[in-house]
């Protein structure tokens, strides 16, 4: 279940981010993370750079897009609820 409501709350953050008021940076960072959620259900090894690319695009929109901000922040807590 971690894993389904994972990625519902970065399709949920997509929803909440603007596409045209992201950066060249965060639009990059949304990309890493989709691609690593995308992953999620492969048996790849732990990979810490999910979670520095989320923690990243917090720190990056956390002023601008609180909302998307708090969702990304479950993002990283439903990541370490599955051991990512």
């Amino acid at each position: 279940m971690p894993k389904q409501e994972l990625k519902s709350l970065f399709q949920r953050l997509r929803d909440h981010l603007p596409e045209g008021e992201a950066s060249a940076q965060q639009k990059m960072l949304m990309d890493q993370i989709q691609y690593h959620i995308h992953a999620v259900d492969e048996p790849d090894p732990v990979d810490q750079s999910l979670r520095s690319s989320v923690q990243t695009l917090i720190e990056d929109i956390e002023s601008d897009h609180p909302k998307s901000a708090a969702v990304a922040k479950n993002i990283l807590e439903t990541l370490a609820a599955i051991g990512i």
